[in-house]
């Protein structure tokens, strides 16, 4: 086993690359933000602020550090709930060097008076301040930067902060391609073999997404540590999963009970998703934001002007973790398209 896998402390950072050509996924992407670094070199100018957005752990994060790394400048992290007043805000954009990147994490929740402040900086590169006598403010100068934005709620942005971005980047989920592709190149990172059936295992149930994939690998790296091997294979992989509380599909206990709920006590459905959170206990956000992306990715729901309702695949599943299903009438549960919301078999 490598000393890299005994010596260093083990998180997604470890993983994450350094260079365009080096991200996996997202290839439209990554074509459009290739075109505009070139031009943006050849024009001697810094990147134009850019915004991406989409479900947490798709790389965000990773591909702000990358766009610092091709410009050769500093990568500044801040996370906008954390920045209680303006001030907050003018003191780290004041300490940018020509150049960096600011990478602001849930920009959709930055307070409106630091949202002004912001679009200062962003256009004129130029901060006001409030003085403590209540004077007129105190207009500060800003060296030039790049901001990139990163935001899971991009409708919510206002008008003028979306404006200001020199382009939006939406980030998909992951095919399972995708997945195998950022685990295996984690294992060569850390000196690990792994067979195509344990990969597999790991990308069907890393939820699309590369944050949840080296998770899971993590998880995997710690059960072959504890065997003293450098082998991750499908049986370590199939015994690890159940510790972590996820079936074949990656399906956790939240996501198997909104699949309960749906069968059990609306029959399959078509329901909203308030009313199954309601009746499943879980919160209505994570249903929408982390359970429902998920099981409609996996084509175990589907999406109906009515509501919710199960799959014949979803209820197949079901019948893998409940002991006795629940009897379903198909005709009424598939009676609604999942398109257009029109009535099929009138």
């Amino acid at each position: 086993m490598t000393a890299t896998t005994k010596d260093s402390i083990i998180n997604e950072r470890n993983f994450r690359p350094q260079r365009l050509e080096e991200f996996i996924g997202q290839k439209d992407l990554k074509r459009t933000l290739r075109l505009m670094l070139d031009a943006s070199k050849t024009r001697g100018a810094l990147l134009e602020h850019v915004v991406f957005f989409g479900a947490p752990g798709l790389g965000k994060t990773t591909l702000a550090g990358i766009i610092a790394s091709e410009q050769g400048t500093r990568l500044h992290e801040l996370s906008a709930p954390s920045i209680a007043r303006p001030g907050d805000l003018a003191q780290v954009l004041i300490a940018l060097q020509k150049g960096d990147v600011f990478f602001l994490d849930e920009i959709h929740a930055l307070k409106r008076e630091s949202s002004e402040l912001l679009y200062s900086a962003m256009e004129d590169f130029k901060v006001s301040i409030k003085t403590e006598t209540g004077d007129r403010p105190l207009t500060l100068a800003v060296y030039p930067f790049t901001l990139v934005g990163a935001t899971t709620d991009f409708g919510i942005l206002p008008d003028a902060m979306r404006s200001r971005f020199g382009h939006s980047f939406y980030l998909k989920l992951y095919t399972l391609d995708e997945l195998t592709g950022v685990i295996l190149r984690a294992a060569d990172t850390l000196g690990y073999m792994m067979d195509d059936e344990a990969l597999a295992g790991i990308a069907v149930r890393s939820r699309g997404t590369p944050r949840t994939a080296l998770r899971l690998f993590r998880r995997c790296v710690d059960a072959a540590t504890n065997a003293n091997t450098d082998l991750i294979d499908a049986s370590l992989v199939e015994n690890t999963m159940p510790l972590l509380g996820l079936d074949k599909l990656g399906l956790e206990d939240a996501d198997r009970k909104y699949l309960a709920t749906l069968a059990i006590t609306y029959k399959g459905g078509p329901v909203g998703p308030r009313s199954i959170a309601a009746n499943a206990g879980i919160d209505l956000a994570t249903v929408e934001q982390v359970i429902e992306p998920v099981l409609l990715t996996s084509g175990l729901i589907a999406r109906t002007p009515r509501g919710r309702r199960i799959t014949r695949a979803g209820y197949e599943h079901v019948k893998t973790f409940l002991a006795a299903p629940p009897a379903i009438n198909w005709r009424k549960v598939e009676n609604t398209d999942v398109e257009t919301g029109d009535e099929l078999n009138r």
